[in-house]
């Protein structure tokens, strides 16, 4: 009894049954299957890594791969220079190719595509005006099809790929063209996810190093008040930014005197922290040694003079209390002058204006001292810029008119001062973003 055979007839498989009309195109849409599913599979590893370099690694050696090409390189785009940088190479003369080479919007193949954001098929370079034949010359390379395809985000090109000559000796084809780009869709989300990553990593370094730099700069400040009979002391600091330019510092220069400084250094952020680090130490040491304020002052001038970069410059004013004495010498060295406040009299008055120009604005400078008198009760508020300068969002200053208002709005003790001070100005300037560093400084003398 014959067997009957159940399923396809053999005519129905052209290839296997040795030829026929429709071999050719099954053979070449099941190639084009493969390549697609090897598309998708290579996609995994393509995205498999957050490292830009290696990201970009596994995209031209799973291009030239599935593309059977004889070489490769892949661009990104500075969008600075809006140029186009090579990154990566793979082929007989990659090491010719210099990483970091530039090749401008519009410049060569490369070049064009970055223009025009779409992709090129050349089947033979040296017909392409736009191909440049200077690369092939110096290195004995012969360059004959070239497929050139964008890295786009969206409709943004963030990067050129493009694979040059199969290594059968045949041209690329518009399938291979449909191969790389949607390799290079999966590619272009690759790059961005790893440059994301890179920044995210960069950020979170910075925030670390900036919270270090906080901490360091907050050792130089005071860690307690100081203690001199007559007086009580209270003080208030706010960097705009992690670190500042503003400082204030107590200095013990014997068992009846204490030196109060307040100052601000041009600029912010870690430029103006380092010179501020630098000056308050520098101070610290002269003043022990330097009784003669104006002798100190001169010479830290000289100081900022040297060390100064970029024009930098320092304000500060400085003062010197006597134990159980209403009397201070001070000196202002282009700050604002501070001002007083005493409940009991309701007497409210700006002094402390005599001194001289910021330290650094030229050697040489002379700065002369004077003496204020402080009445009994008598709070005196040093302060920076920060505080009259502050705004709010409609653009108002809260100005010396805010500090005046504030502190006749209570009595002139030094703590319920600066409180009211920290309360009115935050209520003041809300949401708004503070703009300059805000440092308080505030003595008060008693009764002897």
């Amino acid at each position: 009894m014959e067997t009957q055979k159940i399923g396809h007839k053999e005519s129905d498989y052209p290839c296997e049954a040795g030829g026929g009309s429709g071999c050719a195109a099954l053979l070449k849409t099941r190639a084009r299957l493969e390549s697609l599913k090897e598309c998708f599979r290579i996609s995994g590893l393509i995205n498999s890594s957050l490292q830009l370099d290696q990201v970009l690694e596994n995209i031209m050696t799973t291009s030239r791969s599935i593309l059977h090409a004889d070489a490769c390189s892949l661009m990104l785009v500075d969008e600075k220079s809006d140029q186009l940088v090579f990154e990566v190479a793979q082929g007989p003369v990659a090491d010719k190719l210099k990483g970091g080479m530039r090749i401008g919007r519009g410049q060569g193949i490369a070049g064009s595509v970055f223009a025009s954001g779409e992709s090129l098929l050349i089947q033979n370079a040296y017909e392409d005006d736009r191909f440049n034949r200077e690369f092939d010359r110096v290195t004995g390379y012969r360059t004959r099809s070239i497929l050139c395809v964008p890295l786009k985000i969206k409709e943004r090109v963030i990067g050129v790929s493009q694979v040059i000559n199969k290594l059968d000796g045949s041209d690329f084809s518009e399938e291979d063209r449909e191969t790389l780009s949607l390799l290079c869709s999966n590619a272009a989300v690759a790059v961005e996810n790893a440059r994301l990553h890179k920044k995210i990593l960069y950020n979170q370094q910075i925030e670390q190093d900036m919270a270090f730099a906080k901490s360091v700069q907050t050792s130089f400040l005071p860690s307690a008040m100081p203690r001199l009979d007559g007086f009580r002391f209270c003080a208030h600091y706010q960097p705009a930014r992690e670190i500042g330019g503003d400082f204030y510092d107590f200095l013990p220069l014997d068992e009846d005197r204490i030196g109060v400084l307040i100052g601000d250094v041009s600029g912010k952020g870690v430029p103006a922290a380092l010179f501020m680090a630098r000056f308050t130490s520098d101070f610290r040491v002269l003043a022990i040694r330097e009784k003669e304020p104006e002798r100190l002052m001169g010479r830290m001038n000289e100081i900022v003079c040297e060390r100064s970069c970029r024009g930098m410059f320092v304000t500060l004013f400085y003062l010197v209390l006597e134990k159980n004495s209403g009397e201070a010498l001070y000196i202002n060295a282009g700050h604002l002058p501070p001002v007083t406040w005493n409940s009991s009299t309701e007497k409210f008055a700006v002094s402390g204006r005599h001194g001289g120009p910021p330290l650094g604005i030229a050697p040489g400078l002379h700065y002369e001292s004077a003496r204020m008198t402080l009445e009994p009760g008598t709070c005196l508020l040093l302060f920076t810029d920060g505080l009259t300068e502050a705004k709010n969002g409609h653009g108002e200053f809260w100005g010396p008119g805010g500090i005046e208002k504030t502190l006749r709005g209570g009595s002139s003790e030094a703590e319920s001062s600066l409180s009211r001070i920290c309360s009115s100005l935050s209520g003041f300037v809300g949401e708004w973003p503070q703009a300059d560093d805000v440092t308080l400084v505030l003595a008060q003398f008693m009764e002897a």
